[in-house]
């Protein structure tokens, strides 16, 4: 007996049983158990229990009222990027971060801002110039310098804006459904990020935003180009168990929530 069938064989002898079972087990149940699809929260238990997982992670939370959300939104921000030396920031294109009013607010305050759209703006025709100046920074055979202006320039900025589409209270992870305007990019490059969102964006569950998703986008042909899970720092660690922050995405996070 060799291959998959020895295999098997090794596993059931393990199990104490003679031979592997010839039919899958039964699954009586498909999806959570009905105890853990049961539990309910109110928003502020779902804001509470978000913020507690998320500062867990080393994140750090802001929940700010709707109606002084976009006063409260640029001084938070502003305090950020004096103490981490922000000079460049991308954003999403949304119409609910651009209703707070930030890219005039950061300019204003000397920071450059790249919406992440094909015509940038100035600030992107600046910092892609700028990249475009500079030595390739993959080496010899790499294709850097024919990436798109915008990509060349939102790899130049230090923090990056976003609204994600959904935020799961009880593991603190941003959902973000990457297309037009909204490029995963934004949220990967940066050493920073800094998370926008209202409080009944909120699940309790993964599978509640997995469920919503698919109501959304019944036919797969429409589904977003990705589907990106943020929860906490990026976090790296070797065979040995060594942990290291912000190799393969932000070190730092921020999450304001408007309630």
């Amino acid at each position: 007996m060799v291959g998959r069938d020895a295999f098997m064989q090794n596993i059931a002898n393990r199990l104490g049983r003679k031979n592997p079972f010839q039919t899958p087990p039964a699954r009586d149940v498909i999806g959570v158990p009905e105890h853990y699809a049961a539990i309910r929260h109110t928003q502020e238990e779902l804001i509470e229990l978000f913020v507690q997982n998320w500062t867990a992670l080393s994140g750090k939370a802001l929940i700010v009222e709707r109606d002084s959300a976009a006063m409260a939104i640029r001084a938070y921000l502003s305090e950020i990027c004096r103490e981490l030396d922000v000079r460049q920031v991308t954003r999403w294109t949304h119409d609910e971060l651009e209703a707070l009013g930030l890219d005039e607010h950061l300019r204003a305050e000397g920071i450059r801002v790249v919406p992440w759209e094909e015509d940038g703006g100035e600030d992107m025709r600046v910092l892609a110039e700028e990249a475009a100046n500079r030595p390739a920074e993959d080496g010899p055979g790499g294709n850097w310098r024919e990436r798109s202006p915008l990509l060349k320039a939102a790899e130049q900025c230090e923090l990056g804006i976003i609204w994600p589409d959904y935020a799961v209270a009880n593991t603190s992870t941003l959902i973000q459904l990457s297309r037009g305007g909204q490029g995963r990019s934004v949220s990967l490059l940066t050493r920073i990020l800094f998370a926008v969102f209202r409080a009944d964006q909120l699940v309790t569950r993964m599978g509640e935003a997995f469920a919503d998703i698919r109501r959304r986008f019944p036919e797969t042909a429409d589904l977003p180009s990705s589907i990106n899970l943020i929860t906490g720092p990026s976090r790296s660690a070797d065979i040995e168990n060594d942990l290291t922050i912000g190799v393969h995405g932000p070190g730092q996070v921020y999450a304001v929530i408007i309630q």
